[in-house]
């Protein structure tokens, strides 16, 4: 046991109690959610371990922040920086600022992230597509006001904001379709790297068979893309058509394709999503669908702050999620066109 309160950390506590580091905050913050004889047995093990709440970080929180926490799945998509830099701009608009943090597919690294931000006392926490089970996600959004970007809200009190997948897949689909394509290939990330891939698959399969056209996905690490993409080539028709799932993925087809001679166009008509500066430059000149970054970002904020304030006013009555759909388009470059 800890001798001293300062070094017992509420993580500590909700292992040696066998209970969830999100109860623990709603047990030592007197949450009326939690059951009478949960919370004793709570406070005892906190007891037993030297734990003490900081009284002065308890008044804090009684108190606005003017910080919001971010959570990143990682800093290798470009359009992952793109959103930090929009959610940026949109909280300066009301005098916050953004902490981020990077998790991880690593469901402890992940946690360790988040438990970081809600130590500091943030206002809420935006997440961009994260790698967290709908239940995790519902119980984050228990303790602080909660917003996802790139997926749909798991219900409770967790708000999203995200394109229409269903009509972003028909818009790429449509346009490969008016390419000549027999076939579709998908060059997917691993679900650690991008949780929206699970419902971008869904939706591309959808969109794919309604064209009476089969789409095969291939599996892409960040370290080798291009075997994913060989791969789909050596097993598709001739005219098929590639869809990455975003323009970090379509870089690496492109040299794949170029490699094999073609032009990242030709016979091989490429498409991916995000339209991130990537995608602009003249040297890939990617099909890109375009989601709008900066409307997703105020959005976001807006729900934060809202839900933040309706907490404020009527504690113990948060207001029900709200889903958000903003609208994508297909920007049409020459990586797709014949």
């Amino acid at each position: 046991m800890s001798t001293s309160g300062h070094d017992v950390t509420q993580s500590d506590v909700a292992a040696a109690a066998g209970v969830s580091r999100s109860l623990v905050s709603l047990a030592l913050s007197g949450s009326p959610k939690v059951a009478e004889d949960t919370r004793t047995h709570i406070l005892d093990v906190a007891a037993s371990l030297g734990y003490r709440i900081n009284a002065a970080a308890s008044a804090l929180a009684r108190q606005r922040s003017s910080t919001i926490g971010l959570v990143l799945p990682n800093l290798r998509n470009a359009f992952f920086e793109q959103v930090s830099r929009s959610l940026d701009d949109a909280a300066a608009q009301q005098g916050l600022t953004v902490f981020v943090a990077v998790g991880a597919e690593d469901q402890e690294r992940l946690q360790r992230a988040i438990d970081s931000l809600l130590g500091v006392r943030v206002l809420g926490i935006i997440l961009v597509s994260p790698w967290l089970t709908d239940a995790q996600l519902a119980t984050l959004g228990e303790e602080a006001p909660t917003c996802l970007i790139g997926r749909r809200s798991p219900g409770g009190h967790v708000d999203s904001v995200h394109i229409d997948e269903q009509h972003a897949a028909e818009a790429i689909v449509s346009h490969l379709v008016s390419q000549g394509v027999s076939s579709l290939g998908y060059v997917a990330p691993r679900l650690g790297d991008d949780a929206s891939r699970l419902i971008r698959e869904e939706s591309l399969g959808r969109a794919a068979r309604q064209a009476g056209l089969a789409l095969t996905t291939e599996e892409a690490s960040a370290d080798d893309a291009g075997a994913a993409i060989r791969r789909l080539l050596s097993t598709g028709t001739p005219q098929m058509g590639l869809i990455a799932h975003n323009d970090m993925l379509a870089i690496d087809a492109v040299a794949v394709l170029r490699k094999l001679g073609h032009e990242g166009g030709g016979r091989i008509p490429l498409a991916s999503y995000d339209n991130t500066y990537l995608a602009r430059r003249a040297e890939f000149a990617l099909t890109s669908l375009d989601q709008p970054d900066q409307r997703m970002a105020h959005e976001a904020v807006r729900l934060l702050v809202e839900r933040a304030t309706a907490l404020t006013r009527t504690p113990g009555r948060p207001p029900a999620a709200q889903d958000v759909h903003v609208e994508g388009h297909l920007v049409i470059r020459t990586s797709s066109t014949v």
